[in-house]
């Protein structure tokens, strides 16, 4: 990525709530050190175990955070759209923490990094920033844990209404291109389930199903399955 300070420090500003509390040195230790890198849709990324990539702002582009069981199958825990912070790159830098995470990048993307070291050297010099980090790592595990409630007590048919609401915000339309192994992965069940159960909420109005996108028809009794 070619960019030059300002646009770093308004990037940096607009991401971090603690950027004023820190000193020039600290700013600048930041500034100096945050990386920009390019990837194309498609890619997948790995983060847990002694991998650590450090602390990740999406300048631009989406992100779907996931995670596979031994056997394959894949839950969406959330997604990362521009401006927002991926703290989970960086959970490793918390004693005790392993989790293991995958992201796909669901568009082309340009993601910025602060390295671990040393986002984890300012994190212990500045109060401000440790209690920014464990704020955002409790916030996102606390969503995590509304999510698997969901899967324990929730029917396939709820999940599958909602992550179709979903990807109908992302686009701005009740129109939208989607395929059923992408709801599939997001709600971890088989494709064969998704297309029977699209099926139904077609036969009740609910949506329209053409190739390769979904119309909403009634997003009101959507949300109530």
């Amino acid at each position: 990525m070619d960019w030059n300070k300002e646009e770093k420090e308004k990037m940096l500003a607009s991401a971090f709530p603690f950027w004023e509390k820190l000193t020039m040195e600290q700013q600048n230790r930041m500034l100096q050190g945050v990386i920009g890198n390019h990837y194309a849709k498609g890619t997948m990324l790995h983060y847990g175990g002694k991998e650590c990539a450090g602390v990740q702002i999406i300048y631009s582009g989406q992100a779907r955070v996931f995670v596979t069981s031994a056997g394959g199958g894949e839950i969406t825990l959330f997604r990362l759209l521009d401006g927002d912070v991926s703290i989970l790159s960086a959970a490793c830098m918390m004693r005790g923490m392993d989790i293991e995470l995958d992201m796909e990048l669901e568009t082309d993307s340009e993601i910025c990094t602060i390295p671990k070291c040393i986002y984890q050297t300012i994190s212990e010099e500045n109060a401000e920033v440790k209690d920014y980090t464990l704020e955002m790592i409790s916030e996102k595990f606390s969503d995590i844990m509304w999510l698997f409630n969901q899967y324990v007590f929730s029917n396939v048919a709820s999940r599958l209404a909602g992550s179709i609401l979903e990807h109908r915000a992302l686009a701005g339309a009740d129109l939208f291109s989607i395929t059923h192994d992408v709801l599939a992965r997001d709600i971890g069940t088989a494709r064969e389930v998704v297309t029977r159960l699209l099926k139904q909420f077609q036969k009740d109005g609910l949506i329209k199903i053409t190739r390769g996108k979904i119309e909403v028809l009634d997003s009101g009794k959507l949300s109530k399955i």
